[in-house]
């Protein structure tokens, strides 16, 4: 039966995602950030009490582990009480099972996990940045990723709520390049904890694009993050940005399904 986590079962759960990094990772930083809102953890175990599934939330985004023995058909009848469930995440063996019994799949998409296991050359030069500090820091790069096209980007206040408190509890930063009050580069990570990082929304905008910009911010995050102990993932969808993070030092380690849904209701427009 899928039930919501106690303290104890963090440690099992923590041991549960060891080899699924990206999720460990946000798992992690939904943990150290509890003042945040619409952040849930669900536990499921056999008879004999060892976990065979967790399921964990960030507002409307779904992350999911199972053992080979879970009980999918529990797991389906759970996420149908879940009218907030915008995407789920989860191993590609599992979701080719798991998503034919969910209603309202909109799309999905193979994504995969990269690793930079050795810190970049530092850049030859002097990269004069910003890092988020003002709310105003926030809305700048919010509308770079909307002009650049991020889909599922939500309102201005529930981005500037998460990064906030990501920023807060020293598990999170977006670094940025500016100009006349707008910025043209950016790059975040989503999670910092247990010596990884999650980087996420590395993007540079399409008057800027093809100049090196974005390569150069994301190589000083890079470089920060290494000497701070920890290790930089992605994930990442298309075959064009598997070359762009190869190039960088980036080696897969991993794949899963990302599933899209329709609001409730939309479907039957």
């Amino acid at each position: 039966m899928m039930r919501r986590y106690v303290s104890t079962d963090i440690p099992e759960i923590r041991e549960f995602f060891k080899e699924d990094p990206h999720l460990l990772i946000r798992l992690e930083a939904g943990l150290q950030a509890l003042d945040l809102l619409y952040f849930d953890i669900w536990v499921a175990r056999d008879e004999q009490d060892a976990v065979q599934g967790v399921l964990f939330r960030s507002y409307g985004d779904f992350y999911l582990r199972l053992t080979p023995q879970a009980d999918l058909q529990e797991v389906s009848a759970f996420l149908g009480f879940m009218p907030m469930l915008y995407s789920l995440s989860g191993e590609e063996s599992v979701m080719q099972e798991l998503l034919p019994m969910l209603q309202r799949v909109r799309s999905t998409t193979i994504c995969t996990v990269a690793r930079q296991a050795q810190p970049p050359e530092p850049l030859s030069f002097r990269l004069i940045f910003d890092k988020t500090e003002r709310t105003e820091d926030f809305r700048m790069v919010y509308a770079l990723l909307g002009r650049a096209g991020e889909d599922e980007l939500g309102r201005f206040e529930d981005y500037y709520f998460t990064r906030r408190g990501l920023q807060a509890n020293q598990n999170g930063r977006t670094y940025f390049l500016s100009l006349d009050g707008e910025a043209y580069s950016a790059v975040s990570t989503t999670g910092e904890a247990d010596g990884m990082a999650l980087i996420t929304d590395v993007v540079t905008d399409a008057r800027y694009r093809r100049q090196g910009l974005g390569s150069a911010l994301l190589t000083q995050l890079c470089v920060d993050l290494h000497a701070q102990g920890l290790t930089p993932y992605v994930t990442y969808f298309a075959s064009q940005a598997e070359h762009f993070y190869q190039h960088r030092g980036f080696e897969p380690c991993g794949q899963f399904i990302y599933a899209r849904f329709d609001p409730p209701g939309e479907e039957e427009k």
